[in-house]
């Protein structure tokens, strides 16, 4: 087992990121696949097909629900493409490494993803900022002799340790506030009167950004209760 990225509290839930039904915290992990492009009738059909660049700088947002393609039925069935349900934590192993997503709908995905589908005792929601905290981590390890990417085997060796999933849910809760109160200063900037207070707003922003990316990492190693976080962003300074 790896060294954790982050250090948490004894008491969490430890285990790998490798599906164990004992400890509940992965239950099944699978790559996508691509139908054959040559073939008309495997594409423009119903089924959500997601590649990595959709979600390159997916840095605001987490659920997604929408494909720039679709694939038909025969298309998933005549290829190594799955569809995954709602909930499934998508990672992209390559081009780039790291972007994470969960779609709110069944989706297929191209190879360049694994997919975390999530025991008992692990949110989704959970595992997908787990993963953005440990982005440095997961460049580390990323290899390949083209260019770098995830494999399971290295994958599998992670440790990831979580708390109860009411303080999961109260992480999540905090984390989920921050970036609503970022995203609606966004359309705010450009709704303003003049470019002074434009740059008010872009910097209130910038200091929102700041105290997510603070607090996300302290929340997610235990360093930093979910009851004290809101106090702990009020002190936060750039």
């Amino acid at each position: 087992m790896a060294e954790p990225f982050l250090e948490c509290p004894k008491h969490w839930l430890r285990g790998t990121l490798e599906p164990d039904p004992l400890n509940c915290l992965i239950a099944q992990v699978d790559s996508g696949g691509t139908p054959s492009t040559g073939n008309a009738e495997y594409w423009d059909g119903d089924v959500p097909w997601l590649t990595p660049k959709e979600i390159t700088g997916f840095e605001d947002a987490l659920f997604i629900s929408r494909t720039e393609r679709a694939i038909t039925v025969e298309g998933l069935a005549q290829s190594a493409a799955k569809l995954f349900p709602a909930a499934t934590v998508m990672l992209t192993k390559r081009a780039p490494v790291g972007a994470v997503a969960i779609n709110a709908v069944p989706m297929a995905t191209n190879q360049g993803f694994l997919n975390f589908q999530c025991g008992q005792k692990l949110r989704p929601v959970y595992l997908a900022y787990w993963f953005r905290v440990n982005k440095p981590y997961l460049e580390l390890i990323a290899n390949g002799s083209t260019y770098p990417e995830l494999y399971k085997s290295d994958l599998f060796e992670f440790e990831i340790a979580v708390p109860s999933l009411e303080e999961q849910d109260a992480i999540i809760s905090v984390i989920g506030a921050l970036q609503y109160a970022n995203l609606l200063g966004m359309p705010l900037e450009q709704s303003v009167s003049s470019p002074e207070a434009m740059i008010r707003i872009q910097e209130q922003n910038r200091r929102l950004r700041s105290i997510r990316d603070s607090v996300m990492p302290l929340l997610l190693s235990g360093a930093l209760s979910a009851r004290n976080a809101i106090a702990f962003s009020e002190r936060i300074t750039l």
